[in-house]
């Protein structure tokens, strides 16, 4: 098997062939015959898709889910390969998979190396909270919710990477944009990865903060962690994380276990 990775999602070209372990497919005269497409994203995708002849494998990474259900020819394309396995990383993406006539497996990813995030949690009563976004889209991402929480949650601190973003809060730090080594080695200090996205993959906020034994809250339902929809059950959760005083072992455990479990990569059968 080969994999080619949509240039919508390039940025996690080295991080998906060195964790999966996969080659990347160069072209027409490749002759191998199975190709994992990372992502659907733009019409170059579909024409590949389209005309590969050979065993076709689709991870789905989130937002390319979106755009398939606004474009019918796309959804028509798909449809004229039936035996093709398409995976997702959540409930949530395999309702709206399903609801243009696929048929997705989940099961969530992680596209770095889990030993690289041993358990770093420490209980305190002044917890460090952090998420991360992208410029223009912070809104999506929760900065302003980070906020608003800010202000209810005084003994908290709120760290905001990614986005180009700016909070008078005393309790909200603004990290923008930091090298991902930085980003690793900092999160390692805080108590919570906190992803409040409507539409997500499986986060690497989420799975970087329970790898290390923290305590995430995700708005997207996964097994062994904490989930909420309004506001206000965000916030119980929030104070829940002043009561913790060993590390949340079981879903680090279930999730060093969980990820990863492909096909390709000799995973687990989808349990």
């Amino acid at each position: 098997m080969k994999l080619i990775i949509s240039s919508a999602v390039g940025n996690f070209d080295e991080k998906v062939c060195k964790t999966w372990k996969l080659e990347k497919w160069f072209g027409i005269k490749d002759p191998d015959k199975e190709l994992l497409f990372f992502g659907l994203y733009v019409d170059y995708d579909y024409n590949i898709f389209y005309n590969f002849d050979g065993k076709k494998t689709v991870f789905w990474c989130g937002s390319d889910i979106l755009r398939l259900l606004q474009d019918h020819e796309r959804q028509r394309k798909l449809k004229l390969f039936p035996e093709t396995e398409h995976y997702c990383e959540n409930e949530v993406e395999a309702r709206e998979l399903e609801s243009v006539g696929l048929k997705p497996i989940i099961r969530p990813s992680f596209v770095e190396d889990i030993d690289n995030f041993p358990i770093s949690f420490k209980p305190t009563d002044n917890p460090h909270v952090f998420l991360s976004g992208h410029p223009m889209r912070e809104e999506e991402y929760g900065f302003g919710l980070a906020e608003r929480l800010a202000e209810k949650l005084p003994e908290f601190t709120f760290h905001l990477y990614g986005g180009d973003y700016e909070s008078e809060f005393t309790n909200v730090k603004c990290h923008g944009k930091v090298p991902a080594d930085q980003f690793n080695e900092e999160i390692k200090n805080y108590q919570c990865g906190l992803r409040p996205n409507d539409h997500d993959g499986f986060s690497e906020i989420t799975a970087k903060s329970v790898l290390m034994g923290q305590y995430p809250i995700s708005k997207i339902p996964y097994k062994h962690i904490w989930n909420y929809q309004t506001e206000d059950e965000l916030v119980e959760l929030l104070k829940k994380i002043k009561e913790q005083k060993t590390p949340n072992s079981e879903a680090r455990e279930y999730w060093r276990e969980t990820l990863n479990n492909y096909p390709w990569t000799n995973g687990k059968k989808n349990i």
